[in-house]
């Protein structure tokens, strides 16, 4: 999958224009931005090209006019966990989600909860960069995560300016992005709505205390888990997609039974050693099922399993499931 002009310098670019297979395409777009009904109110050309990053997708698209419909029947496929940003770089966007509407001009910014039904509005051919962040990243309470579904976020001078530039520029330069560069951009981005968020909403925002630490260190979990087969995630990562420093995770993590490090690599190791007994996995070598699970060094891999287990993977593979 191609399109004209945008170069796939990344194994994780995606790109997709209206010229290919309609099966493909909803296939797609229920990967990357989850089960949902798309209506065009015309024949025009439309495109997105996409990009996954710790658990966040980054994406830029020329949308062509018509509704996008999630409902009761693509929430049942399964929930989404995730926020979508977006921004209008031009044209108009309007969001209906738990009785209410917000309008996006160019310029302007929108959240809105991907697991409540929503409704999308494009009247025009619009050029938008939509961003879909983890909910994990943003443990809210609850009261604060209703006053988001949706809300339009007013650039304006501040957080909330800076993350409008950002995204301005990201259509363009997406395609160019390293993976370094890709990661601190979602970290940016991740940033720079925190203290949006904690700018608009008050009181009622992202916790920092108390029972607040118990929510990050729960939400820091759940980050793992569903990113424990990226081999890029350590803990300098986990603490930029939370916008804290290293510091501040292993702070966090001082009542805990380990580190933050030693989190991920509990979580790989057991991944690790259910694939082992797995007889679908048979007839897998040991070294690709620990580089699916985001450990690529085989002489580590041994010995962080038989710190674990006792054994090494080779003898826990071929011993008797109980």
């Amino acid at each position: 999958m191609g399109h004209a002009g945008i170069p796939a310098t990344s194994r994780d670019l995606l790109t997709f224009n209206s010229d290919n297979d309609p099966d493909e395409l909803d296939r797609v777009v229920r990967n990357y931005f989850g089960a949902m009904l798309f209506r065009p109110a015309s024949n025009a050309k439309g495109r997105f090209f996409a990009r996954r990053v710790g658990g966040s997708v980054l994406s830029d698209v020329l949308a062509v006019p018509g509704e996008t419909k999630r409902d009761e029947r693509h929430l049942n496929d399964g929930r989404m966990e995730a926020w979508k940003l977006y921004y209008v770089i031009h044209g108009t966007v309007a969001v209906e989600q738990a009785g209410r509407m917000i309008v996006l001009g160019p310029g302007e910014l929108g959240l809105y909860d991907t697991d409540q039904e929503f409704l999308l509005h494009v009247p025009d051919r619009s050029r938008i960069a939509i961003v879909s962040l983890p909910k994990a990243a943003f443990p809210l309470p609850p009261v604060a995560a209703r006053l988001l579904s949706p809300r339009r976020l007013a650039p304006a001078a501040g957080a909330t300016g800076a993350l409008a530039a950002l995204l301005h520029s990201l259509g363009a330069d997406l395609p160019f992005f390293g993976q370094d560069s890709l990661h601190s951009v979602n970290g940016a981005i991740i940033g720079l709505l925190s203290a949006a968020l904690r700018e608009g909403l008050g009181d009622v925002s992202l916790p920092h205390s108390g029972r607040g630490n118990e929510e990050t260190v729960a939400a820091v979990k759940q980050f793992i888990m569903r990113n424990i087969a990226d081999p890029s995630l350590d803990p300098t990562l986990v603490a930029r997609v939370f916008h804290i420093s290293v510091r501040q995770l292993h702070r966090l993590f001082e009542d805990e039974a380990g580190t933050v490090g030693q989190e991920i690599r509990a979580q790989r190791i057991r991944r690790c050693a259910e694939d082992l007994r797995n007889p679908g996995h048979h007839h897998e070598r040991i070294g690709d099922i620990a580089a699916r699970w985001g450990i690529a060094d085989a002489s580590k891999f041994s010995r962080q399993f038989r710190s674990a287990y006792g054994v090494s993977p080779r003898d826990y593979r071929a011993e008797p499931v109980p």
